[in-house]
């Protein structure tokens, strides 16, 4: 009885990771306070919240766990994220508003546009191509305001492909597929 109750717990630290990532991205948030001298600290939050991505498939698959609510939106939730990122960026200061406001809010009409076709490759394709660079921004800003963060970035995504080539691979092969998808309808 024991064995299977540990099983149980043990199966839900995947969804636990999946899940911080909504707590990093409220976290980020709670920094806009404290302006543009927080993006050390949004940086080190991201860096959590990227390696908790990487973590959270590798323990499902290993501990054989089966899809829950979580894990089916774990892109849904690294976008909530990245999303997070760019309204600090954007409220701060660190991204013009005139620049960050209106692509903040087109990207996320395209994104939830591409939804109507019912296709997750698409969805994931488009809304990849928007994110992607609110994905590094708060790296390359950090190198002109917080550059300890810059280069613990810069390290982690060294590490990262090392660690996890195939996955980075398959991200890639995503995005094209859905992207081929997308211009095939």
């Amino acid at each position: 009885m024991g064995y299977n109750k540990n099983v149980r717990k043990r199966e839900c630290i995947p969804d636990w990771l999946t899940a911080s990532r909504i707590l990093i991205a409220l976290a980020i948030l709670a920094l806009i306070p404290f302006g543009p001298r927080a993006l050390d600290a949004v940086a080190a939050l991201l860096l959590l919240g990227w390696t908790t991505d990487m973590v959270d498939g590798r323990l499902a698959r290993r501990f054989e766990k089966g899809p829950s609510w979580l894990g089916e939106h774990d892109f849904q939730i690294d976008m909530i994220m990245v999303l997070a990122s760019a309204i600090f960026l954007t409220t701060t200061g660190l991204v013009p508003a005139e620049v960050g406001l209106p692509y903040i809010f087109g990207a996320l009409l395209i994104s939830l546009y591409t939804l109507r076709f019912r296709d997750f490759l698409k969805f994931k394709s488009v809304t990849m191509l928007l994110a992607f660079p609110w994905v590094f921004t708060p790296f390359i800003l950090a190198l002109f305001h917080a550059p300890v963060a810059a280069y613990a970035g810069l390290i982690w995504m060294i590490l990262a492909l090392l660690f996890d080539w195939r996955r980075f691979l398959g991200v890639v092969g995503d995005f094209l597929a859905g992207a081929r998808a997308y211009f095939r309808r």
